[in-house]
């Protein structure tokens, strides 16, 4: 629709498993995957150089390794923007190397892994924060049916409605959330924690199925709702009381922006660039990542106060609108696309 051509390049064998599957294959396979994967690289650089292509932006280490080496013979320049945590030392310093630029979304998620490594190339690593359309936000109540959406999600504006927007993946940390809920429903038995999202992939549909089991050992089914995948998450997130984002690891949460620039309350993990938008005790609350008791005890404190509730997040809108718009970044971005290009 927007008159840009979008062509699909299918990957071979293991390339195409996710949810780290292609890592937990055996030997052979991971031999094989090696030479699918310089197959594929093959087949990237034959595309670039008939394209004319100037540049390529890879959006995760997984992106930089399935490209850089095709980029590399094609000798088209490489950006990498570490949007998720790197966890693999072979794999993050490869697709280090490879990319002719890195970015972090903060300062926090550069220094957090291989800092001798990251210090060594500092000349090609830069932070771009992440950032909203504006637009997206202030239109959230354009026309929306909200009194359908309501008897959909069977959502009660008489109690204290909860929601944690992500996929159903473990790191996410819905299992903490549905612990933390636990702790504190017997004070406050008038609240509701909805589940916004789904595992999408095949290999993490049994976190799902261990959900439900917390959730039956702690007698919560009145009290949590999946709502699988939504098109109107932000429509869902202006209705809710306080969010919550109890994730393990994170590059940033996007989720938790959103919220924020809504005007919403929000406990989240202390990690990724989470760390640098929040302001614990000001425009939210940030807890150890995996802390049980610290998210039941923030949340209690919530619970406790409206005025509490909404002076937080008039603050966590303040600082979205200040901080997190997102052209100042797409000029930037542009500037260093422009750049790489030129030199």
């Amino acid at each position: 629709k927007m008159g840009i051509e979008c062509v699909v390049i299918p990957q071979y064998g293991a390339l195409r498993m996710y949810g780290g599957a292609a890592l937990r294959v055996d030997t052979l396979k991971k031999i094989k995957s090696i030479f699918d994967l310089l197959r594929y690289n093959l087949k990237i650089a034959i595309f670039l150089r008939k394209r004319k292509i100037d540049i390529v932006y890879n959006n995760c280490v997984r992106a930089q390794i399935t490209t850089g080496i095709g980029a590399r013979l094609a000798r088209v320049p490489t950006l990498l923007y570490v949007k998720g945590v790197l966890s693999n030392p072979i794999i993050d310093r490869l697709s280090i190397i490879l990319a002719n630029k890195v970015l972090f979304f903060s300062t926090q998620n550069r220094d957090d892994q291989y800092q001798f490594f990251i210090r060594f190339f500092k000349k090609k690593i830069d932070i771009l924060r992440i950032g909203l359309n504006p637009k997206e936000i202030i239109e959230v109540d354009d026309g929306y049916d909200y009194s359908a959406l309501c008897k959909d999600l069977d959502i009660d504006a008489k109690i204290i409605n909860i929601a944690l927007v992500g996929q159903l993946y473990q790191p996410k940390g819905q299992h903490i959330a549905i612990e933390a809920l636990a702790k504190v429903v017997t004070k406050f038995p008038l609240i509701k924690l909805y589940l916004i999202g789904d595992h999408v992939i095949k290999e993490y549909i049994s976190y799902k199925t261990e959900l439900e089991r917390l959730i039956d050992k702690h007698n919560l089914s009145d009290h949590v709702v999946f709502t699988g995948w939504r098109n109107d998450t932000l429509n869902i997130i202006s209705i809710m009381d306080i969010i919550i984002h109890p994730s393990l690891a994170e590059g940033f949460g996007r989720a938790v922006l959103e919220s924020m620039a809504l005007g919403k309350p929000v406990i989240a993990a202390a990690v990724g660039g989470l760390r640098e938008a929040i302001k614990d005790g000001n425009n939210g609350y940030l807890v150890p990542p995996g802390d049980i008791d610290a998210l039941a005890e923030r949340l209690c404190i919530l619970l406790s106060s409206q005025n509490l509730r909404e002076q937080l997040g008039k603050e966590a809108k303040k600082t979205v609108f200040s901080s997190y718009l997102i052209d100042d970044k797409v000029k930037t971005l542009l500037r260093i696309w422009t750049n790489m290009v030129v030199s």
